[in-house]
């Protein structure tokens, strides 16, 4: 389907990873992937630079890449505790000063439990979220807005995702300029969200 509806994207997807640098990455991040990004990696270790990119992101990282993007994003990681509770996050998203759709907890750090993919800018990520919020599912994919306040849960999983982008490319529901998808892919049209159900019954206190 790519090849068909972005050809000179395509070329992007990169080769097979090496299993040894999946384990490599394993271990410098003190992790165990999902078998279905590993089953990913060991396809197309992440993508080429270069436009036009066959994801709506800046590139996917190799497995390589995900270690520098994770440790950058650790290090990037220290929540003010004002705002890292649930109360808190219940009065943000009433007020509007924060979004977020399905079962992820707002919170930069979580643990070390989560996996950069890939960015857009550096203001948009995608993450495997190995600490879901309640109802979650262990490495659901998120995208995070930073300078919008977003974070959308966009799939249950990798290959779950996979197959939805599949889909919306089969359907022509993206958008496609010269450097490829439009990074909103996955983006909540519901803007502001209102509470994700999780976060349903939270008193609301304002930090």
């Amino acid at each position: 389907m790519l090849a068909e509806v972005l050809p000179e994207a395509a070329g992007k997807l990169a080769g097979p990873a090496d299993p040894a640098a999946i384990d490599a990455a394993e271990t410098a991040l003190g992790l165990t992937l999902p078998s279905d990004f590993r089953a990913s990696l060991l396809i197309h270790d992440g993508t080429e630079w270069g436009m036009p990119q066959p994801v709506p992101l800046d590139s996917l990282y190799s497995a390589s890449g995900i270690v520098d993007g994770t440790r950058m994003w650790r290090a990037n990681a220290g929540d003010d505790q004002q705002f890292d509770n649930p109360g808190a996050w219940a009065y943000l998203i009433d007020n509007a000063f924060l979004s977020v759709t399905g079962p992820v907890l707002p919170r930069m750090d979580a643990g070390g439990r989560r996996v950069v993919v890939g960015d857009m800018n550096g203001d948009i990520w995608w993450f495997l979220d190995l600490a879901p919020a309640p109802g979650g599912t262990v490495g659901q994919v998120v995208r995070v807005d930073i300078e919008s306040g977003c974070w959308d849960v966009i799939a249950p999983s990798w290959e779950q995702l996979l197959i939805r982008y599949a889909e919306d490319l089969e359907r022509s529901a993206l958008k496609i300029d010269e450097t490829g998808p439009s990074c909103e892919w996955g983006e909540s049209s519901d803007y502001p969200a209102p509470r994700p159900e999780w976060l349903r019954d939270v008193t609301a206190v304002s930090p």
